[in-house]
C-alpha cells in the first residue's frame, strides 16, 4: 500500500467517526425521550411492583451520563427495558409486597392479570382489593372478589391447575 492509498484510507476512516459521532448526536436524544416516556408510561400504569419498575427508569438514567458505557449498549438496556415492560402486559403473576391499609402497611399477595387487573389479598386473607382504573385507587374487594383472588393465587403460583378466574375491570356502582 502506497502513500497515497494510506491517506485515502485515513480520511475514509475520519469520515467514518465523524459520521459515528453525529449518529450518536441523534440518537442520545432519541434514548433519552425513550426513558422519559418509559418512566411516564410507568406512572401512569398499574402500581404493580413499582419498586423494580423505577429502579430499572433510575438505573437508565444513570447509565446515560456514563462514557464508560457504548451508546449501542445503553441503547440495548433500553430496548430491554421495553421489552420487560411489554412482556408484562401479557403474562399472569403473583408476588408479595406492602400496602399501606387504613394507615397500617401490611403484607400481601398481590395478583397482576396482564395490565388489565391487579388485585391483592392480605396474608391472613382477611383483606383484599383491588386497583380501580377509573378513580386510580385502591379499592376494597367483595368476598367474591377476594375468593376469586385466592384462586387466581393458586393458580398463578402453580398450586392449582389452571382455569377460568373472575377478576375485577372496574367498579361496579351495584356492588
Amino acid at each position: 500500500m502506497d502513500i497515497l492509498q494510506k491517506e485515502r484510507k485515513i480520511r475514509e476512516l475520519e469520515a467514518k467517526i465523524d459520521e459515528l459521532d453525529k449518529t450518536n448526536q441523534r440518537i442520545v436524544p432519541l434514548m433519552l425521550k425513550m426513558i422519559d416516556g418509559l418512566e411516564n408510561f410507568v406512572l401512569l400504569d398499574l402500581p404493580f411492583l413499582m419498586k423494580e419498575r423505577s429502579t430499572r427508569v433510575l438505573n437508565l438514567k444513570e447509565t446515560m451520563d456514563r462514557g464508560d458505557i457504548s451508546t449501542s449498549e445503553k441503547f440495548r438496556l433500553i430496548t430491554e427495558a421495553y421489552k420487560t415492560e411489554l412482556e408484562y402486559g401479557r403474562t399472569i403473576e403473583t408476588y408479595r409486597d406492602n400496602i399501606l391499609i387504613d394507615d397500617v402497611e401490611t403484607s400481601a399477595d398481590f395478583l397482576r392479570v396482564g395490565r388489565i387487573a391487579l388485585t391483592y389479598l392480605t396474608v391472613d386473607g382477611n383483606k383484599g382489593g383491588y386497583w380501580d382504573t377509573q378513580s386510580s385507587s385502591w379499592q376494597k374487594a367483595s368476598s367474591s372478589i377476594r375468593r376469586a383472588t385466592a384462586d387466581a393465587l393458586k393458580i398463578a403460583s402453580k398450586q392449582a391447575p389452571p382455569a377460568l378466574i373472575k377478576i375485577p375491570l372496574y367498579r361496579d356502582s351495584n356492588e
